[in-house]
């Protein structure tokens, strides 16, 4: 039982992290862990959004992948001001 909520958590945050970083601007470097926890951490904004205002599956589904987005361009965004250099 718990094997399966795991596997659930992994397979739905992969699909939820990849579309993702589908939509998100721009092109994110991240790994396979990085983009399954970021799904994980959209998929878990969807559904609190959604429990919170009662909405259905599809809407859940689509505040978890724009929550995956919004988090897929902060870390982009702030892994590239880390590395610009200021002008001198």
């Amino acid at each position: 039982m718990v094997l399966g909520l795991l596997v659930s958590w992994v397979l739905g945050g992969l699909v939820i992290g990849a579309l993702g970083r589908l939509v998100a601007p721009g092109h994110a470097k991240m790994g396979l862990a990085a983009t399954m926890l970021v799904g994980i951490v959209g998929s878990f904004i969807g559904g609190a959004v959604g429990l919170a205002v009662g909405a259905g599956f599809l809407v859940r589904f689509a505040v978890a992948v724009a929550g995956s987005a919004v988090i897929v361009t902060a870390l982009h965004g702030q892994r590239h001001l880390s590395r610009r250099q200021l002008p001198r």
